[in-house]
């Protein structure tokens, strides 16, 4: 019999697949906090990475011609020291602190109503790749990268080859740190299984399905989950 936290954690991937290559972001959200449900705080963090993968291969898979490589190997750059740096700072936070801030960060990202002008800086993804790992290693959700990225000149093909792309370098480096400070990732091989396969279905019907979905609606909807799971985040996080 299926452990139900298998089933959960894969249900949770199809529907992020599914959104991520429909709408190219959003999907983060509802993985990280699907795991969160049936898994200790510190592994679904270290998880997100493995658990993404099949989603991000059948995204750059389906969207290679439109890759920008050349924001990729930047972004990618920074994300070396990120990851170093963020990695040691995972392993000194109790969980309910990175609850806490973890909910309270994505109630900034989801809101905030002013994000940089990128065409201001000299070689901004580099940069973006430190920040956005350095967050994405420490609470399992980065959130830097997708908003920025909105305001570059990247179609939306683009932007989902693009995004995939920088993400699945990342997350080789996350499982790299991960694995670094004692992470045993053979524990959760049913897990990874799962969410794996639950991935490339998720992305195949939402690469099929994402003209006839309202963008403008998604966004509206995204956005109230999001903020939903923040609070929720927040609450446990000081009543834990």
């Amino acid at each position: 019999m299926i452990d139900s936290a298998v089933l959960i954690v894969s249900l949770g991937s199809f529907i992020a697949a599914f959104v991520n290559a429909a709408f190219a972001t959003g999907g983060v959200y509802i993985l990280l906090f699907s795991s969160m449900t049936v898994l200790p705080v510190t592994a679904a963090i270290a998880l997100q990475s493995t658990f993404a993968a099949a989603s991000l291969i059948g995204r750059i898979y389906f969207f290679w011609q439109h890759i920008d490589w050349r924001l990729m190997r930047m972004f990618a750059l920074g994300g070396v020291l990120g990851v170093t740096l963020g990695a040691r700072t995972f392993v000194a936070l109790p969980e309910a602190v990175i609850l806490t801030l973890l909910g309270l960060f994505m109630l900034l990202l989801i809101w905030l109503p002013k994000l940089p002008d990128l065409n201001r800086m000299k070689h901004p993804f580099v940069f973006i790749g430190i920040l956005h790992s350095y967050i994405g290693t420490v609470f399992g959700v980065g959130g830097v990268l997708q908003p920025l990225m909105l305001r570059t000149k990247l179609t939306k093909l683009e932007l989902t080859g693009t995004l995939a792309a920088c993400m699945l370098a990342l997350d080789v480096m996350k499982v790299i740190g991960y694995g670094s400070i004692g992470f045993n990732y053979f524990d959760y091989i049913p897990h990874i299984v799962g969410a794996t396969l639950a991935g490339f279905a998720g992305t195949w019907a939402g690469k099929r399905t994402s003209h006839r979905v309202s963008e403008k609606l998604f966004r509206t909807v995204f956005r109230i989950l999001v903020t939903l799971v923040a609070l929720q985040m927040i609450y446990r996080g000081l009543t834990t």
